[in-house]
């Protein structure tokens, strides 16, 4: 058995890709045994399962990429992807392992370690919005107009109302909006953000901003490799495609849909400076060669050669575009 939280393979860390020459070695996939399997998990749309493999304390999350027309789509790398451009621009994440169950190829994700800390439990952003503002439907996923950039970061001010901790909760959450431009994220919905609840001994309640989570629907996953492949002779459907997307985080309550990932940001950054500076900067000093490295890194039977490049090219377009947003 390997170190706590390391499967006993090899494995490069995220966090080494921040220094030092990109790697070209693959990411590995874990093979799960089905008595891993602990308990299901009823939160989401996709099949998946908690797992407590032998090589860790701590519980992960094994998710099925669904399939289109008998093809896995490609929900498990995306996943991973993010996840290591989340270690590039320095936004806390959950770890995210490419793996294999059943000869199905899926993702794990490892369980927050905060929580196992005494007393603490994650809040969805849809039980803290329907706590603060009134009338919310915490059931309603699709076309929620309530989940407004303004009611998310009014409702984490709320409970975490001082500072700095505050303008960190915030920045930590800017964070999250710009990752989601950068790898073209649409399905922010209001229980993909969490907070972080802890009950002290003392009575008293803080609380902080979870991780990032769940990325799946990131970087036209489920895009056909043939269409893919025709779409390299057509250099502007890269723009097309990231300018036409819709997420799941609203500007105003009366909008009939989702702000575009990019558009959110552009707007966002006038409005709140002080939030998406920092995480800005760090993409305008990201090399682009690094985004393209994580790529390179997803083996080659789990991602086509054309749905290869178009993650490429629409990184190379969402971070030209973020680098320049001033703010």
């Amino acid at each position: 058995m390997g170190i706590e939280g390391t499967p006993p393979i090899s494995v490069v860390r995220s966090s080494e890709m921040q220094t030092g020459e990109p790697t070209a070695e693959p990411y590995p996939i874990l093979l799960i045994e089905p008595e891993w399997i602990q308990a299901a998990e009823q939160m989401g749309s996709k099949a998946k399962g908690w797992v407590s493999a032998p090589w860790d304390t701590e519980r992960w999350l094994f998710k099925f990429a669904r399939v289109n027309e008998g093809v896995p789509t490609g929900e498990h790398w995306a996943e991973k992807i993010a996840a290591e451009v989340a270690s590039l621009l320095d936004v806390p994440h959950a770890r995210v392992e490419l793996a294999e169950l059943d000869g199905r190829p899926g993702s794990l994700s490892r369980r927050f370690p905060e929580l196992a800390e005494p007393g603490t439990e994650l809040i969805h952003g849809n039980d803290l919005l329907a706590g603060l503002v009134v009338g919310y439907e915490r059931g309603k996923r699709f076309r929620q107009s309530d989940h407004t950039l303004e009611n998310i970061f009014t409702a984490v001010s709320t409970m975490i109302p001082d500072d700095p901790d505050q303008t960190t909760a915030l920045q930590q959450l800017a964070g999250y909006l710009v990752l989601d431009a950068l790898v073209l994220n649409t399905d922010r919905h209001h229980e993909n953000w969490a907070l972080l609840r802890a009950t002290h001994l003392d009575g008293r309640t803080t609380h902080r901003v979870a991780p990032t989570f769940d990325h799946a629907s990131s970087l036209g996953r489920n895009e056909p490799e043939e269409r893919l492949r025709l779409w390299e002779t057509q250099p502007d459907r890269v723009e097309w495609y990231a300018r036409r997307a819709h997420g799941a985080v609203y500007v105003g309550s009366g909008d009939s849909r989702g702000e575009n990932p990019l558009r959110l940001v552009e707007i966002a950054a006038q409005r709140w400076p002080m939030y998406f500076s920092p995480v800005l900067s760090r993409v305008q000093a990201l090399n682009p060669a690094r985004l393209e490295a994580v790529v390179e890194r997803v083996p080659a039977q789990t991602m086509g050669p054309a749905t290869r490049t178009f993650a490429k090219a629409l990184m190379r377009y969402t971070r030209e575009q973020l680098a320049g947003v001033t703010s």
